[in-house]
Order: structure tokens, then C-alpha cells, then sequence
């Protein structure tokens, strides 16, 4: 039987996963992520590989920043959960602005995640992406930033 309130509560936990990364509130990153947490993000333009917290919340501080702006969208989830244990697919669909190399990137990916429950909270264990489709192009002259999710 399916277990509807940990599918549900994974969802909200991804979902504030996004949020605080894309408003760089990495310090809210602390409550959702495993001290052993892994991360792996793939891509023709890039990869990077992290181990444990302490280096995950310092590689979300640098990678989003009021010069490094993104939204990530993921939706469609597919989601297992065994006992204290999930896994789950979710489809990324994602925007990536960097002021600092005048890019402008499209993309979508799926994320492969792993998650454990602690303490009756549910953590992710492992998080990342291997990118499917993704666009880079240079900042149009014609782009305006009227708003930006850090301040």
C-alpha cells in the first residue's frame, strides 16, 4: 500500500528544497539535509560532486548569490517509500542567470533522490540531477532584472 503522508511529506520537503535555494536561504538547508548528505550535478557544461553537509551548504552559498540567480521547478514526482527509507524522480526544469559570466541558461534534468527519516522527520540523503535538455546563451542587452529572490 502506498504511503500517502510520506509521498506528501517528501513533496513539501522538495519543495522547500527549491525555495531555499533559489532565495539563498542556505541556512534553512540545514534542517532538510543529512550530515552525510551527497550531492551530484551533471551537465554538458558542468559537474560537481559534494560530500557531507558542511560542503554542501558552502556550495549552495556560492552557487546561488546576488550575482548567480535561479529558479528551479520540479515536478511530476515519482516517489517510493519503504519503511523509514525513499527514493524518488523528479522532473527539473530550471533558469539559470549568471550576472558575473553574462549568461543566460534553460534547462531541464532529472533529479535521482534518496531520503531517510530521522527523528519523524523526513531528510534528504542524496540529492542530483543528470541534465537533459540545456540552453546557454549570453545575456540579451535587452534583458531587464526588475526583481531578484536575493537581496
Amino acid at each position: 500500500m502506498l504511503d500517502l503522508q510520506a509521498i506528501e511529506l517528501i513533496k513539501q520537503l522538495k519543495a522547500r528544497y527549491f525555495r531555499a535555494i533559489d532565495t539563498g536561504n542556505i541556512e534553512m538547508l540545514q534542517g532538510m539535509l543529512t550530515d552525510d548528505v551527497a550531492l551530484s550535478f551533471k551537465s554538458p557544461a558542468y559537474e560537481f560532486r559534494v560530500n557531507g553537509l558542511d560542503d554542501a551548504l558552502e556550495f549552495y552559498r556560492t552557487s546561488f548569490t546576488k550575482t548567480r540567480l535561479a529558479t528551479h521547478n520540479g515536478h511530476t514526482p515519482e516517489i517510493e517509500v519503504d519503511g523509514d527509507h525513499a527514493t524518488a524522480l523528479w522532473y527539473l526544469s530550471y533558469v539559470f542567470i549568471n550576472l558575473e559570466d553574462n549568461t543566460h541558461m534553460h534547462g531541464s534534468a532529472i533529479y535521482q533522490d534518496r531520503y531517510v527519516k530521522r527523528d519523524g522527520r523526513w531528510m534528504i540523503a542524496e540529492t542530483g540531477y543528470q541534465t537533459l535538455l540545456e540552453t546557454v546563451e549570453p545575456l540579451s542587452e535587452h534583458l531587464q532584472i526588475t526583481s531578484r529572490p536575493i537581496n
